[in-house]
């Protein structure tokens, strides 16, 4: 019987010995680096799930979308868009230089598969691919575009699913807390970015761009944010909304773009061109330069 009672009682000082490790652990970590590691862990666990990409992006554009595309683009301006194997993005690039001594006498219109083509085709050229988030070059792929709260005057909410190769990042990620956090984190990221455009009255192809949301993979907004906060205290790479405002900016140049960052649109001015705007006709949400 007392060997019992000594068992029992041996169980209970392991079991508080550990949780009092655990529980200081806990309160060691998120006094000094002001991480919530239960919650962080339940984030990374959803997070590390495998992404089904045909349900978190149901209308990505794929190869046809990319000849249909050239078509519709090269059919009022010959020779903008290109087709060569071994260049650009997949064989496709914008050839600026074919605007030269042209003039614009048609409207283009574009669907959404179509703009985010065009949007990853432009991003290419302009980047090669990649953004810098903190110290790190890290490699992005539009993968879906599409457009929401169209207004009157051309406006719209800028919706962009992007593929992010976190590699970079993970291979510094050493040391306690990191290494915790580590191999929970998938060596890529499905980001969700929500920005909305608002075009002005100064010029026909001036706009603003705008925070909205952000969610990565299946996380919520909220979790997203909270899950930031914690990479940024580990990884130095920002807010959610840093990110949202990169990556829904640098799509929405390169589809539109200004006066210092050619982009699609804008390209156009030189030829004739007037304005831009998102638009639906007969329930088909359209991107339109004119």
């Amino acid at each position: 019987m007392k060997t019992i009672k000594n068992l029992i009682i041996t169980f209970f000082v392991i079991v508080a010995i550990v949780g009092v490790t655990v529980i200081g652990g806990y309160v060691y970590v998120r006094t000094t680096h002001g991480i919530d590691l239960f919650r962080t862990a339940e984030q990374l666990k959803t997070l590390s799930k495998d992404v089904d990409e045909s349900a978190l992006c149901p209308n990505a554009y794929g190869e046809q979308d990319f000849a249909e595309m050239k078509s519709a683009v090269n059919d009022k301006i010959d020779g903008l868009i290109v087709y060569e194997k071994g260049k650009g993005y997949n064989g496709y690039s914008v050839n600026f230089a074919s605007l030269a001594g042209k003039s614009m006498t048609d409207s283009i219109f574009l669907l959404e598969k179509h703009v985010g083509a065009i949007a990853q085709t432009v991003f290419y050229e302009q980047t090669g691919g990649k953004i810098k988030i903190g110290e790190k070059e890290v490699s992005v792929t539009v993968m879906q575009v599409d457009f929401s709260e169209i207004a009157a005057n051309g406006s719209a909410d800028f919706g962009v699913v992007a593929k992010l190769d976190l590699t970079p990042f993970k291979a510094d990620m050493d040391g306690f807390p990191y290494k915790l956090l580590k191999k929970h984190i998938p060596d890529s990221l499905y980001v969700s970015s929500t920005v909305r455009v608002d075009k002005t009255e100064e010029d026909g192809f001036a706009y603003t761009v705008t925070h909205k949301s952000l969610t990565l993979n299946n996380l919520s907004a909220d979790d997203t944010a909270d899950l930031f906060d914690t990479l940024n205290a580990v990884l130095k790479i920002g807010t959610a909304e840093n990110l949202n405002m990169q990556i829904g900016t640098t799509a929405v140049n390169a589809l539109i773009g200004t006066k210092d960052n050619l982009g699609f649109a804008y390209s156009m001015k030189a030829i004739g061109a007037k304005s831009f705007g998102f638009c639906t006709i007969s329930d088909i949400d359209l991107f339109v330069v004119y």
